[in-house]
């Protein structure tokens, strides 16, 4: 039977060194470290691959992911964003709340806003004085 050793600190955040394959844990940073090297011949360096604070971190994320009404500052999106809540080919518009929300129309229509503030897409129809 074979056994397996992991090093272990309480006080280094991480191992300055560490052999090929070598385990070693840092409670003061809660990470899980090995020694790793692509080749016979290449250097060991000592990898971060887990430990209590990437469990802590999937656990959040994923309370993040699943939760609703999240708020967020100074968010920027490379790529494509998708709300699956909003109809495709919608407008886009910010309500007072801050919530975004989509509205649409059909060709021809104009966006318009009611005077209790709704946004729609009607015919334009030169309104009343």
């Amino acid at each position: 039977m074979a056994i397996i050793s992991i090093k272990t600190s309480q006080s280094n955040n991480a191992p300055t060194a560490l052999a090929n394959g070598e385990l070693a844990y840092s409670y003061s940073a809660n990470k899980l470290f090995i020694g790793q090297t692509d080749t016979a011949t290449s250097a060991v360096s000592v990898e971060y691959i887990g430990g209590k604070l990437l469990v802590d971190k999937v656990a959040n994320l994923e309370s993040i992911v699943i939760s609703d009404n999240r708020t967020y500052t100074n968010f920027t999106v490379s790529g494509n964003l998708t709300l699956s809540s909003i109809a495709s080919d919608s407008t886009l518009i910010t309500k007072a709340n801050g919530r975004v929300d989509g509205v649409k129309g059909t060709s021809g229509q104009v966006f318009q806003v009611a005077a209790n503030g709704t946004p729609y897409f009607d015919s334009l129809n030169g309104g009343t004085f």
